[in-house]
């Protein structure tokens, strides 16, 4: 069972920032979770939100911002003074960081507002990275991850879910999907077998305590994502 830093480290760093990222490297995790959105020039800035206003200093709308604009913004301080001048990264730079040490999972964050074109980028980028081998491109949105597949079938694909859908195979199926990307808790053990039987993984979120360790374990999960990679271990 693989472990996954959601948004790195988030329990101890601020999230979807590069000081995140290597504390969840440090930690050993193997693959390393982002959201993904666009900026006005094309950019591809690492933030979870839409908006701006709960994780940096800045206000306003992610994709009405040039990422040079985005640069400027402080990151890290409202976690904690000590993270002071943490920047928004781009895709590109964390890819780079992960390049050789672990694999990454980028979630494309293409609902309520859409990013018309952003699956070209982010294809673009994991090309240019060299890391079409080490990524998973995720989203609730499975016409992106559509897109994704039918741009470059070499890279790994999931669907996001918060709920159990009726029939799971055609979900996977109509997108194209590799993984099945469920909150912990809305998934069953009967319904992990079947995907495992159709030759389907499993990466479940978000697993921060006990009960919902051990039912990752239980389904069983071929990957668990949490916000507390020092205390949680597959």
């Amino acid at each position: 069972m693989l472990l996954g830093g959601h948004r790195g480290n988030p329990d101890e760093c601020p999230e979807n920032t590069m000081a995140s990222f290597r504390s969840a490297i440090e930690l050993g995790v193997d693959v390393i979770e982002l959201d993904v959105h666009r900026t006005d020039d094309g950019g591809l800035p690492v933030i979870h939100d839409h908006l701006l206003d709960r994780t940096t200093n800045g206000s306003g709308l992610v994709r009405d911002h040039t990422l040079a604009e985005l640069k400027r913004f402080d990151a890290g301080s409202w976690k904690d003074p000590r993270f002071a001048g943490e920047r928004i990264p781009s895709l590109d730079e964390v890819l780079t960081l992960a390049k050789g040490r672990v694999g990454v999972a980028i979630e494309i964050k293409n609902l309520p507002l859409p990013y018309p074109g952003i699956e070209d980028a982010i294809v673009q980028t994991v090309r240019e990275t060299g890391m079409v081998g080490d990524v998973v491109v995720i989203s609730f949105d499975h016409r992106s991850i559509k897109r994704i597949g039918e741009l470059e079938p070499l890279i790994l694909t999931g669907v996001l879910e918060a709920a159990r859908p009726v029939d799971i195979l055609r979900v996977m199926d109509d997108a194209g999907a590799d993984v099945f990307c469920p909150h912990w808790a809305s998934i069953e053990p009967e319904t992990a077998q079947e995907l495992h039987d159709a030759g389907k993984l499993i990466g479940v979120w978000t697993v921060d305590e006990a009960v919902s360790l051990a039912w990752s374990k239980a389904l069983p999960a071929n990957a668990i994502y949490t916000n507390k990679p020092r205390t949680i271990r597959p």
